[in-house]
C-alpha cells in the first residue's frame, strides 16, 4: 500500500482506470494505517501468548516426553495409546 499511495502521489498517470486521484490516495493511506495497526496488534498478543506460556511451564502438550496432541488426548482419555512404549 505504501508503493500504491507514492505512485498515486508522484505518477498517478501510470495507473489506468482511476478517475479520482485524491480518494484513490487517501483509501491507500487508509489501508495502509489499518494493515500497519492490526500487524502491530498481531506481533504484540503473539509475544504476549508466548510470555505466558513461558510463565505457566510451556504449553500443556510441550511439557511430556510425547509431542503429540492427539496422543496426549487419548491419554487423559483411556489411560495409554497404542504408541506408547511397553
Amino acid at each position: 500500500m505504501a508503493y500504491v499511495y507514492t505512485i498515486l502521489s508522484s505518477q498517478p498517470f501510470l495507473v489506468a482506470g482511476i478517475n479520482d486521484y485524491d480518494l484513490a490516495k487517501t483509501n491507500a493511506m487508509g489501508a495502509l494505517i489499518t494493515f500497519a495497526t492490526l500487524f502491530g496488534i498481531c506481533i504484540f498478543l503473539i509475544y504476549k501468548g508466548n510470555s505466558d506460556n513461558e510463565k505457566e511451564g510451556g504449553r500443556e502438550y510441550d511439557n511430556g516426553d510425547d509431542y503429540n496432541r492427539l496422543n496426549i488426548d487419548l491419554k487423559k482419555k483411556y489411560g495409554s495409546v497404542a504408541t506408547d512404549s511397553y
